[in-house]
């Protein structure tokens, strides 16, 4: 956990990676891809927060009965 900035950083450089891509597979001009990067890039990242803090939950209260 102390090098929780660096596994941020690689978070973030993966993920513009990867909504980057999908943007330009999904839309038809460059220029569509790259104006709509800011919000997908925006709800990937907010969407894995979410999941993340569902499995968080689960990992408290399922897996601490045992």
């Amino acid at each position: 956990m102390n090098d929780i900035w660096t596994h941020l950083a690689l978070f973030l450089a993966l993920s513009a990676v990867i909504v980057l891509m999908s943007a330009f597979f999904s839309e038809s001009s460059d220029r569509a891809a790259l104006k709509s990067f800011p919000r997908r890039l925006f709800v990937f990242i907010v969407g894995c927060g979410i999941l993340t803090g569902v499995l968080l939950f689960f990992e408290h209260t399922l897996a601490s009965v045992a």
